[in-house]
């Protein structure tokens, strides 16, 4: 009794879990969603999130991700419908020649590799025009009811400029080039000046050498190509313009010595706490400054653009919803 009561628990867990591979995730209007299609959609972001996370983490990110699939399946289904309802319709010619399209740029014409790579994917021809059509359908409704309706005045964008000052704040930029040597991993020994052993490191001997002849006229440039042991020897150690932080900066340990100096002049040598020794050299600076607004315009209308076009998706996503029927699966 114990084992047929343990073998019918097995089913049953079993025939739930089948059912959540099958089974039906949302029901939008007279449409299904089922969980093959989330699944399908997010295997390669699950194989991503594995390599990442495990445990509890794991599952909680793999179950935001289908949520969040399975909302644009049912924001998709919703436009498919609108536009259906409205008594919209894409020829079959449209779908030929857009797959003729699709043959002669990504197979070079051959018609039967690209049957052989939907076989691959598991596709049918059907199924391939099914999401032709719709994928067309939905840049339609887009466009009609999102795109269309945007429209950014000079006024906007002197206003949006003004109100955000900070973001086109431009750092002061140093531009710069280096001659870095690697620490020995084993300290050397020598005789010291009293005449006991002392321990040295040679490459802080070599880059003192370097800093000498720096010193006493050489040039930078050919310097780093024959000493530095960094990948922009062959450039003369040139690194180009750095600011003290965002996407440009230079390391923190650096700037402190090149923010006092001026074009032409170099640091002393630099040790650095992950092993290498630096010389920097100060080839030119760039006060701080406003960025002009005439140099951003462009920037700042796609920005608005952008917003804009979200805000109006999202009003005209929640007007299909509120006169849908959408029931959600857990």
């Amino acid at each position: 009794m114990l084992l047929w009561a343990t073998a019918f628990l097995c089913l049953a867990t079993a025939a739930r879990a089948q059912y959540l591979a099958d089974g039906i995730a949302a029901v939008v209007n007279d449409k299904i969603i089922t969980y093959v299609q989330i699944n399908q959609q997010v295997a390669e972001t699950v194989n991503l999130l594995r390599q990442n996370y495990q445990g509890q983490e794991l599952f909680q990110r793999v179950q935001e991700q289908k949520l969040n699939v399975l909302k644009a399946l049912i924001d998709r289904e919703l436009i498919l419908q609108d536009f259906k309802s409205s008594g919209g319709f894409i020829p079959d010619t449209f779908t030929a020649e857009r797959i003729n399209d699709i043959i002669r740029d990504q197979y070079g014409g051959d018609r039967v590799a690209f049957i052989k790579t939907l076989y691959e994917r598991g596709v049918t021809m059907q199924k391939y025009k099914d999401e032709i059509k719709d994928n067309a359908i939905v840049g339609y409704m887009r466009n009609r009811n999102v795109v269309q309706s945007v429209l950014v005045s000079p006024y906007q964008i002197e206003q949006y400029y003004q109100e955000n000052l900070r973001l086109f704040q431009q750092d002061e930029q140093i531009k710069v080039a280096t001659i870095v040597l690697h620490k020995s991993l084993f300290p050397s020994t020598r005789t010291g000046k009293d005449g006991k052993p002392e321990s040295y490191d040679p490459q802080q001997d070599i880059a003192g050498e370097i800093l000498y002849k720096l010193d006493t006229g050489s040039d930078f440039g050919e310097m780093a190509k024959s000493y530095s042991e960094a990948g922009n020897k062959d450039q003369g150690g040139e690194l180009g313009w750095v600011t003290q932080s965002g996407k440009t900066a230079i390391r923190s340990d650096l700037w402190p010595a090149i923010a006092k100096l001026q074009p032409g002049q170099h640091t002393d040598v630099i040790p650095t706490d992950d092993g290498y020794y630096y010389i920097v050299m100060v080839e030119d600076r760039k006060k701080a400054a406003m960025t002009p607004l005439e140099d951003v315009r462009a920037e700042i209308e796609k920005k608005i653009i952008d917003d804009q076009l979200q805000i109006r998706q999202q009003q005209w996503l929640d007007s299909l919803r509120a006169k849908a029927f959408i029931k959600m699966f857990p």
